[in-house]
């Protein structure tokens, strides 16, 4: 089996302007989460308005529903958490900072220290 060929593109981002697209892609996926929460809210709120009189196995339903869909979107918080992990770590390992031989014994990642030499009396 052969390898696939990646046709020629003329434009191909820089390093930099693919870790932005991806940070911008999570933020806008968290606003469209955002705004999912917030019309669930709304739903419950109008339902509860209008209806004095609503037996508790409609609002057992309404219940159900809510909770799946906040199911789903706890899960998508988590899928997007994940991709913002994997954003930091690549960035780290691709371009670490200037100042990072001088200060590589002092990063916060680096947590081992040597141990001191004992001294004999």
């Amino acid at each position: 089996m052969s390898m696939p060929n990646i046709p020629e593109q003329k434009f191909r981002p820089s390093f930099k302007q693919v870790i932005i697209d991806l940070l911008e892609s999570i933020a806008l996926e968290e606003t469209a989460l955002s705004h999912l929460v917030n019309a669930e809210a709304e739903k419950i709120q109008h339902i509860l308005n209008q209806s004095k009189s609503i037996c508790p196995r409609e609002l057992l339903t309404i219940n159900k529903t809510v909770s799946r869909i906040l199911d789903a979107a706890i899960i998508k918080e988590w899928l997007l958490l994940k991709k913002l992990d994997l954003i930091a770590e690549i960035e780290m390992k691709n371009e670490p900072s200037q100042d990072y031989e001088k200060t590589k014994n002092h990063c916060v990642f680096n947590t081992w220290t040597p141990p001191e030499k004992e001294i004999k009396k």
